[in-house]
């Protein structure tokens, strides 16, 4: 029997099951899942979202901001679990934008406040109902009840 080419060899062998599903040992594996859920919620807000040119990082800055006036940054990252340095930059390119203002901090001078500039709410009104409609796009596939579940579980795995 011939030996393969080298070139053979590097080429991939074609995916089983064309056509159909590939057999996967983490289709039962709850965090896969949740990843490829949330590239798929990712996809959705990318599509919705492109008019306001913010990414979902920055929407989530932005939506604790607007709930929260006066809300320290590094409260941002503690709530979102992430390094103060990304808030910054994510803050800077919202104050950029005139949709949030930095105020000092009477109590700690080093420190600043934000706050929703009138422009950020007028903004955020046609964010959120936006928001709502790419939610309801995402999980279009449950009933009202198994909506309310999954975010209660999802809930619950963050302990929150």
């Amino acid at each position: 029997m011939p030996k393969p080419s080298p070139a053979a060899e590097m080429m991939p062998a074609p995916a089983a099951g064309r056509g159909g599903a590939l057999a996967s040992p983490l289709a039962g594996s709850p965090a896969f899942l949740v990843r490829l859920a949330q590239l798929r919620a990712f996809d959705e807000f990318h599509r919705q979202f492109a008019n306001f040119g913010v990414t979902p990082a920055g929407f989530s800055v932005f939506a604790l901001v607007i709930a929260n006036p006066g809300l320290r940054p590094g409260a941002i990252a503690e709530e979102l679990r992430v390094k103060p340095s990304n808030v910054a930059v994510l803050v800077n390119g919202l104050v950029a934008a005139g949709l949030v203002r930095r105020e000092p901090d009477p109590a700690e001078l080093r420190a600043s406040l934000l706050h929703p500039t009138r422009a950020g709410q007028t903004l955020w009104q046609d964010m959120e109902q936006t928001q709502r409609e790419t939610d309801a796009r995402f999980t279009e596939a449950l009933t009202p009840e198994e909506r309310g579940q999954f975010v209660a579980l999802l809930r619950k795995l963050l302990h929150r």
